[in-house]
């Protein structure tokens, strides 16, 4: 269970950094095209990148920020319960959040494969549309085993959030 968990997390981190990096180029790519618009000359397709950069940006961070437990969390309806209330409360809220991302993942191969076959491309740079959906999937099973491993953690911490 050990080397699963440090594969998990070693692998969440990778997606966390891929992440930034994306963030950072799309930042970059904004920056250059509204200094371009200047001399009536922006970057075509901005738009369109940036969405999807959007995308792969926020489906890859989820998996880290779920180990790191930098989500928000409200806790004011647990705060004078028991710790065997709150352990029940985050246990059910876990294996609730991986049935909804293992759904959400399954949802998005589906649509990944629609996407493929039909040859669905972006408007503007004719973008393949069906590896960021592929990718988002990705994230949603990672996500959902990041949710199935901190399961064991919470009955050991007796924390509601992680």
């Amino acid at each position: 269970m050990n080397s699963l968990t440090g594969a998990i997390r070693k692998l969440s981190g990778w997606m966390n950094g891929l992440a930034g990096v994306v963030l950072f180029m799309m930042m970059m790519l904004t920056v250059v095209d509204v200094a371009l618009r200047i001399f009536w000359k922006p970057i075509t397709g901005t738009y369109e990148l940036v969405a999807m950069a959007g995308a792969v940006v926020v489906g890859f961070a989820v998996p880290q920020t779920s180990w790191d437990n930098a989500h928000i969390f409200v806790d004011f309806l647990l705060e004078k319960r028991s710790q065997k209330v709150k352990v029940a409360f985050g246990c059910f809220a876990k294996v609730f959040g991986m049935i909804l991302f293992v759904m959400l993942g399954w949802y998005l191969l589906l649509k990944a494969n629609h996407l493929f076959r039909s040859g669905d491309v972006s408007l503007t740079l004719q973008i393949p549309y069906y590896p960021v959906a592929y990718g988002l999937a990705f994230c949603s099973f990672m996500e959902a085993l990041v949710l199935v491993l901190h399961i064991p953690m919470l009955f050991r911490s007796g924390e509601n959030n992680g």
